[in-house]
């Protein structure tokens, strides 16, 4: 059922614009499993989502459809590729690279011979999602499978390496294998954003990545690839618009936030062509790890984070190979100056998961990779042990600790902090009630002195026998009051020692005036009090002795 069809070719894209119409034109009510609307609303008005996706004065420029090259003109078919790795080719001669490498070859043949809708043995029907599809898809004209037709078609274009005839062809698998799969995902893709060309709306695949649209928008603009089945756009677009879809969908948008980042700088070349590249600038063999570490770093340092690694694990990847290296030959051990260890890569990253290599992976022959059955047969307590392969979510979760650990370290410091002020600040009230303690105790023992002479003055003097104190006045206390000539001084000042002993302030004012300042007060009025007494019955005493004299 597939390859009896042609489809037509057109390098101004004409003729897809008229079939695109046509299948625009056609309304299909029937809701379907994927959901969605499968009919233009009439009152449909296109509204931008952000600014920078509103309609522009013309359309964007659209690249047209890319033909295969014709066998006949192709000039480069004595070229040899040599299988590097798993899934990459490198060239023989790198100075007889032809313009159009054999990775854009291979996709226009998968585009090609694309099988449509697929009959699968068991039962049932689905579109070629995937590569195995395409070996299930027969030929009417018995050349055998679509993938055995791609097989063929590519070693037309180029030569297997001598004596390598089979691992060339597992590679080729390979690579088919994740061509397909990214085919599709740039079907989407490219939906969406011709559906905004035709709206004058200039969109970049960043953009599209995250748009996800109505069916009737996708049954608008159907792949160059998908030709004329409608049947089978029909259950891709299915597919496009089910809860599905939308839940895998944003499972990848999670995994790309974890990420944070790219996870290399090399751009759609693979690593087997960019140390080609560089042993042609360069007249020297490039060393595999320097390579690979600068493929992970940026050129200038992230803004936010002031690191140049594209992301976590890129820096987690290469540390972790740099220490297995060294453990393995030595602190002094150079991996930049030393060839591509692959034993080293499978102790740092766990060995093989999903066929690939945490670390380094498309740059070993497979063959040479061992197992971690063959690493841990025979391990000695000393050498090197296998660590565990981290994941982005595992990095993510790692960061994140981290991060609540320094928020807990500073609070911590800015608890102690606080206690420490809080320790001292009790510290200077100790000190302070001490001090008033130690005042109040002086304070006392004056008032008790004072009371004492103060009851011998008044029992062996005779009233009116000692003059009047002169009028002294403080800043903090009242103008002692004044005494009439009637009233003997002693009355006077057993009235102020009254006063202080029933804990009268003498402040003119209280409300401003401290406690210690009270106290001081107090001290110095009984000291001033008690040497005027004192000097009182000095000169009692001489003038006695005076008159007896």
């Amino acid at each position: 059922m597939m390859m009896t069809r042609r489809r037509t070719r057109s390098t101004t894209g004409v003729g897809r614009t008229r079939r695109r119409r046509g299948v625009g034109r056609r309304r299909r009510r029937w809701g379907g499993p994927g959901g969605g609307d499968w009919e233009e609303p009439a009152d449909y008005q296109y509204v931008p989502a952000v600014e920078r996706l509103r309609p522009r004065d013309r359309k964007p420029y659209r690249r047209g459809i890319t033909q295969l090259p014709s066998l006949k003109a192709w000039q480069y078919r004595h070229v040899v590729l040599v299988p590097y790795g798993r899934s990459s080719f490198k060239y023989e001669d790198p100075s007889q690279r032809p313009p159009r490498g054999y990775s854009n070859i291979l996709g226009g043949l998968l585009r090609w011979y694309f099988p449509g809708i697929v009959n699968f043995p068991t039962g049932g029907c689905d579109v070629a999602w995937r590569w195995a599809h395409y070996s299930l898809a027969e030929d009417p004209m018995g050349r055998g499978t679509a993938a055995d037709l791609v097989v063929a078609k590519f070693w037309k274009y180029f030569k297997r390496a001598e004596g390598k005839e089979r691992a060339c062809d597992d590679v080729l698998h390979q690579l088919a294998r994740k061509r397909v799969t990214g085919m599709h995902y740039e079907a989407r893709i490219q939906c969406v954003r011709d559906w905004h060309a035709d709206r004058f709306v200039h969109m970049t695949k960043e953009d599209a990545r995250d748009t996800l649209m109505q069916p009737w928008q996708y049954m608008q603009n159907p792949p160059q690839y998908v030709g004329k089945d409608d049947r089978c756009f029909l259950a891709m677009v299915m597919w496009w618009t089910c809860p599905q879809y939308l839940k895998k969908h944003e499972e990848g948008k999670k995994k790309r936030a974890e990420m944070r980042g790219g996870s290399h700088i090399q751009g759609s070349i693979p690593i087997s062509l960019h140390l080609q590249n560089e042993e042609l600038r360069t007249g020297a063999k490039p060393n595999v790890f320097a390579v690979l570490k600068k493929m992970k770093q940026r050129k200038t340092p992230d803004p936010e984070t002031g690191s140049v690694w594209l992301n976590p694990q890129c820096e987690t990847q290469c540390t972790s190979y740099v220490s297995k290296f060294k453990q393995k030959y030595g602190e002094e051990a150079n991996p930049e100056a030393e060839d591509f260890d692959p034993e080293v890569a499978v102790l740092a990253g766990e060995g093989l998961k999903h066929g690939r290599l945490w670390f380094g992976d498309g740059c070993v022959d497979p063959a040479k990779v061992p197992s971690l059955r063959q690493i841990r047969r025979g391990r000695k307590s000393g050498q090197p042990e296998v660590e565990p392969r981290p994941r982005a979510s595992d990095l993510a979760v790692e960061r994140l600790r981290e991060e609540m650990a320094a928020k807990e370290q500073a609070a911590q410091e800015q608890r102690a902090h606080m206690e420490q002020q809080i320790l001292e600040y009790q510290q200077q009230q100790t000190q302070m009630m001490q001090q008033m303690q130690q005042q109040q105790q002086m304070m006392q023992q004056q008032q008790a002195q004072m009371s004492w002479l103060m009851s011998q003055t008044v029992l062996s003097t005779p009233p009116g026998s000692i003059a009047a104190p002169p009028p002294y006045t403080m800043p903090w206390m009242p103008p002692p009051p004044t005494q009439t000539p009637g009233t003997p001084v002693t009355v006077n000042n057993m009235n102020i020692i009254r006063s202080m002993n029933r804990g009268e302030s003498s402040c003119a004012q209280p409300a401003t005036c401290s406690s210690v300042q009270y106290a001081n007060a107090n001290v110095y009025s009984i000291n001033m009090l008690i040497d005027y007494m004192s000097q009182g019955n000095d000169d009692e005493a001489g003038g006695s002795g005076g008159g007896q004299g």
